[in-house]
């Protein structure tokens, strides 16, 4: 069987990119910081106080993100003519779910972590293709299917649960990461 020439191009540069970014394991690994520190202030301050405060938290994911995909080898803003536009739309693509995460904060505050959690974790979706990678496909079928059926078994909005379910499935998911960009290493050395 043939292999189309462009198709070809695409996945080398694809692998080129996984390479380079380590997968951007740094990602997860602050996503899963951020929810133990969500779980943190919601157990510590008043409903609507720790949440505004998990709002302005979630600015410092991608900076953290980017550090730890450093200092775990890859770089995070590696440029690839063909990927980058794509990547910069996945990443944009969560400021779309601020509305309804602004939304369920006024109408049901108590709802807001499940929300978060559940637009967060699944935005991962598209980087398990990305990334050709397991683990991020854990983390967005996960964090989704983990969360909502601890809310349909309880018949709560597992305020003060959620994060630490969405934080487990994260750490699940970073391991599962860091075997890959571990075989990432692996053939590297061998080539």
């Amino acid at each position: 069987m043939a292999t189309d020439p462009a198709l070809a191009a695409f996945e080398a540069e694809r692998d080129r990119l996984s390479h380079l970014t380590r997968k951007g394991i740094g990602m997860p690994i602050a996503g899963m910081l951020y929810w133990l520190a969500v779980a943190f202030l919601l157990r510590r301050f008043p409903p609507k106080t720790a949440l505004i405060f998990s709002f302005a938290l979630t600015g410092m994911v991608f900076p953290l993100g980017a550090l730890l995909t450093r200092l775990a080898g890859g770089n995070l803003f590696a440029k690839s003519a063909t990927l980058t536009p794509l990547g910069l739309m996945l990443a944009a693509v969560q400021l779309f779910y601020w509305p309804v995460i602004v939304l369920v904060f006024n109408r049901a505050p108590e709802w807001t972590p499940f929300a978060l959690a559940v637009l967060f974790g699944s935005h991962f979706l598209p980087y398990a293709w990305l990334y050709q990678s397991a683990g991020y496909a854990f983390l967005a079928v996960a964090t989704t299917l983990v969360v909502t059926a601890g809310v349909i078994v309880t018949r709560s909005p597992l305020y003060a649960t959620a994060p630490l379910l969405a934080a487990a499935c994260y750490a699940v998911a970073v391991i599962m990461l860091w075997r890959e960009s571990g075989a990432i290493g692996r053939k590297e050395r061998s080539a």
